[in-house]
């Protein structure tokens, strides 16, 4: 066994045995999770949308359309932008790492273990999660909502496709308006500079919850999001890192740094833990 593998089955043993001891637990999911289930990242480092095609070749930058200001001026371009996503994610199935991290909640933590994910696809849901066990922190794609936000109410759509795209212009057709008033719809994600979002308080409240206790390990997969534990929070969490690049484990000096993606970090922490449980 070379040494950059027998330093990598260490580390997965050191988050394996720390997982096992562990009595509560919190798992962070970022686009890196959904990344292995062929659901496109959509930005790079920097946070600039990367060359996304079919729109880039004709001219038009999700980033001009993809937020709040863009519904309102031209729903249909921006609707053209957000379908096309929707399509994506809802070809997509949640990998074998989505059904881990069912199964664990489900057999080994219940109620102490919860899941914060920014992604937007729904796949956790999909593969079984609890809903009273995960916040979708930034939306669903999913659930729409009103542009002029003419009441604070979103409704559940799972179609797809919900309109036609006109194949030179990008363009929508058909974009569903709002039952209320008859405005453009929305899609309920977090979108760029959006007062209008509305987010899911239930879901909140279930995580403040949830952190009224402490947790033994915060597993972080796939994103970018950095978690500050409150100054009054005298137990501070293992973290367990899992992400590809390398460099993105500095953000967390003393957790454990896995440089792998989501889906093969999960199946070998699995089979770890399986070890340990006999």
């Amino acid at each position: 066994m070379s040494d950059a593998l027998d330093e990598e089955l260490g580390v997965l043993r050191e988050a394996a045995g720390a997982l096992h001891a562990a009595r509560r637990v919190l798992v962070s999911t970022g686009a890196g999770m959904s990344a292995d289930s062929g659901v496109p990242t959509y930005r790079d480092e920097g946070g600039q949308w990367r060359d996304f095609e079919p729109f880039t070749s004709r001219g038009v930058r999700p980033e001009q359309v993809a937020h709040l200001d863009g519904y309102q001026r031209d729903p249909e371009q921006a609707w053209g932008f957000h379908e096309h996503v929707r399509r994506i994610m809802r070809t997509a199935e949640p990998h074998a790492g989505y059904a881990v991290i069912t199964r664990w909640i489900d057999e080994r933590w219940a109620d102490d273990a919860f899941v914060l994910t920014t992604n937007i696809d729904g796949l956790h849901r999909r593969a079984g999660l609890d809903e009273h066990r995960l916040w979708e922190r930034y939306g669903s794609v999913w659930d729409l909502q009103c542009v002029d936000a003419c009441r604070p109410v979103a409704w559940h759509e799972p179609r797809a496709p919900l309109a036609d795209i006109d194949a030179q212009t990008l363009r929508a057709r058909g974009a569903p308006r709002c039952p209320f008033c008859g405005a453009a719809a929305r899609p309920r994600i977090q979108l760029d500079h959006d007062p209008a979002f509305l987010p899911d308080p239930v879901g909140a409240q279930r995580y403040e919850r949830f952190l009224e206790t402490p947790v033994d390990v915060y597993l972080v997969i796939g994103t970018t999001l950095w978690f500050s534990w409150p100054d009054e929070v005298a137990e501070r969490p293992r973290v367990i890192h899992v992400n590809p690049d390398a460099a993105t484990h500095q953000r967390y000096p003393n957790g454990i740094g896995i440089t792998m993606g989501a889906e093969d970090a999960l199946l070998g922490l699995d089979f770890l833990l399986r070890r340990l449980a006999r």
